[in-house]
């Protein structure tokens, strides 16, 4: 009973360490921190990292995208974009639920081929295609 009481104790001070997902989320903040090329954004969105940590990292490059729309927008327009890259950053908008705000991003972007890709999945976004 001692010993379960110490690793209790013990817990409650130091914290729990991080889930993957967690992990996964902390390490592409911290990625993106470093302004990587539109380029080196591609090559880690295609790391396995595996599914909820691969979900957390689509996520987290929605986020950013948000603060860093022109960048964000350049990188999905950039040739070694996949479909498959486009439709997890489209199902991570609307999965968090801002799919209104990126309306507004792209709103007027509908000369290059991906910023139509992406509009007319957008929900709500549909107008004028």
């Amino acid at each position: 009973m001692n010993r379960l009481s110490v690793t209790l104790v013990a817990l409650l001070l130091v914290g729990c360490e991080c889930d993957s997902i967690c992990e996964a989320n902390r390490a592409t903040i911290a990625f993106l921190d470093k302004n990587p090329s539109s380029d080196q954004i591609i090559d880690y969105l295609n790391e396995y990292k595996g599914e909820a940590p691969g979900a957390a990292t689509y996520g987290a490059i929605v986020n950013w995208g948000l603060k860093n729309s022109t960048k964000f927008i350049d990188t999905l327009n950039h040739p070694k974009i996949t479909n498959r890259n486009l439709d997890l950053i489209v199902y991570k908008i609307a999965d968090y639920g801002n799919h209104e705000e990126w309306c507004k991003i792209y709103s007027d972007l509908t000369v290059r081929k991906n910023d139509k890709y992406i509009r007319s999945r957008l929900l709500g976004c549909n107008y004028g295609l």
